[in-house]
């Protein structure tokens, strides 16, 4: 089945995509390093027009959002994040991000619960031949987003890799508002150097480490630390 004909009628500028977004809705961005780039370019051009837009995202790979640079009150956009990056924080150091506090593996359960969603706006992949979206390297819950959104808008990256795993990576386009097209390299997260405290700690936690054992490892400078005494 050819779907191009509704993927053309689908297909807008960023600019009259974000026209959906009204004053008072949530409205989510992802996660990690496959956020909405240019969805979120257009609507912080739409600052003077809105009031209390509240956005969620998780772990940002680069920079803050626009919407939170042009809006340094937070009058317009209010920025929330489930997971703080290294730019959240400094976001939230200047009164600019707001933590959920959250375990990460109860978003898809919370999203399908609790959570209101009145527009998704999130970075995909181009459309395969069967009509489907992969969510790429934002996968953990954006199915789950999707399900509970008014209005889903994709922005579709062909820079995007497509992550395989046969559960929630994909949405097709009969589930799909709008879509956007986007070219923006994916990022690059550069790993963070331990500090002498964090050598130190490492040291204490890998006496406590059995052969054998399954570790998760998070993000920063002491998980770095705690891999390169195991290597």
């Amino acid at each position: 089945m050819d779907f191009s004909k509704e993927y053309g009628k689908k297909r807008v500028t960023a600019e009259e995509a974000v026209k959906v977004v009204r004053s008072g809705d949530w409205v989510d961005y992802g996660q990690f390093a496959a956020q909405a780039v240019v969805l979120d370019k257009a609507l912080a051009t739409r600052k003077d027009e809105l009031w209390n837009v509240k956005i969620r995202a998780s772990t940002r790979a680069v920079n803050i959002p626009e919407i939170v640079r042009v809006d340094p009150k937070a009058e317009h956009f209010v920025y929330n994040s489930h997971f703080l990056s290294r730019h959240d924080r400094q976001a939230h150091d200047q009164g600019l991000c707001w933590y959920i506090p959250i375990f990460y593996h109860e978003n898809p359960l919370c999203y399908r619960n609790f959570l209101d969603v009145d527009v998704a706006m999130l970075a995909t992949t181009p459309m395969d031949e069967q009509g489907f979206f992969n969510f790429s390297v934002s996968v953990s819950y954006s199915r789950a987003i999707c399900e509970k959104a008014k209005i889903v808008i994709l922005e579709v990256n062909p820079n995007l890799p497509t992550c395989l795993g046969g559960r929630e990576e994909k949405i097709h386009i009969s589930e799909v508002d709008f879509l956007v097209e986007a070219d923006w390299p994916v990022p690059e997260i550069h790993p963070a150097v331990p500090t002498e405290g964090d050598k130190k700690i490492a040291e204490f936690i890998l006496k406590e480490i059995e052969d054998g054992a399954c570790l998760q490892l998070g993000i920063g400078g002491l998980p770095n630390a705690v891999v390169a005494l195991i290597a």
